[in-house]
């Protein structure tokens, strides 16, 4: 294990224990007047200067930035990009599912990056060209060839920047359920991409992401061995629609999302 991975799963373990003991007492924050927002803006608030206070100890040359804060220190070598509580919505509803992503960029180029998921304990790591790992397993990604007998995963597209996509997305589900396959919907669009990566999921589409939601997993599941792209086929993911699969499922599936969810 490299020991930027080592001090970032750390930081990243204190974090998830503050999160949960948290979302323990959710019901009684929000009984003492509190919107679902407040308690989130606290909680990932808190949640980022433990996993800071963890990072900026060890690698105080190291630029850290922080969905909610910012940067929040600036240095000469590389930087830490941090979303403490990704999948908010289900945080909020009291509900598992969110995860911790931490990635480590040297020359704008991703060199380590985590997923952790506080509930189930799950750690998702990889560095550049030494592979994936699950809990300190090494992870591969899964060799399906066809949809029939898969698990994939997709966002239910309730959201402004989504919604247009809602009877695309239908049509995807409709069509990979006639030739045997399952869908699952998941909030946090790292913690199935993740999955890909380990194999417990074949393959998992996201649509208009941001940057910092598919960072991170997408590393992770390269290093296992998946092909990501857009829509359309471009290798760039920018505009936030992403595929991620195994080659051989990547192929299949793709004319698929093309024809559905490539909007003009």
């Amino acid at each position: 294990m490299q020991p930027r991975i080592s001090i970032a799963l750390k930081a990243a373990r204190a974090a998830a224990e503050y999160i949960v003991h948290s979302q323990e007492k959710l019901l009684f924050d929000k009984e003492q007047g509190q919107s679902a927002e407040q308690v989130y803006q606290a909680v990932c608030s808190g949640a980022e200067r433990s996993i800071v206070y963890h990072l900026e100890k060890a690698y105080p040359a190291d630029t850290i930035t922080t969905r909610l804060q910012g940067s929040v220190q600036q240095g000469e070598e590389g930087e830490w990009i941090i979303d403490a509580i990704q999948g908010q919505h289900l945080f909020s509803r009291g509900l598992t599912g969110h995860v911790i992503t931490m990635s480590y960029k040297v020359a704008g180029k991703v060199e380590h990056a985590i997923v952790l998921n506080p509930h189930s304990k799950d750690e998702f790591y990889a560095s550049k060209g030494r592979g994936a790992y699950l809990n300190n397993s090494r992870i591969r990604t899964g060799n399906a060839r066809g949809l029939e007998n898969t698990t994939l995963a997709a966002q239910f597209p309730a959201t402004d920047r989504t919604r247009p996509y809602l009877e695309g997305q239908l049509a995807v589900l409709a069509s990979v359920a006639e030739h045997g396959a399952r869908a699952v919907m998941q909030d946090a669009p790292a913690l199935m991409l993740a999955n890909v990566a380990a194999g417990r999921l074949d393959a998992a589409w996201g649509i208009k992401l941001q940057e910092w939601e598919m960072q991170a997993p997408l590393f992770i599941a390269q290093e296992a061995g998946c092909l990501f792209g857009a829509f359309d086929g471009a290798t760039s993911v920018e505009g936030g629609d992403v595929l991620c699969a195994n080659p051989r499922l990547f192929k299949t599936l793709l004319p698929l999302l093309r024809k559905h969810l490539a909007l003009a």
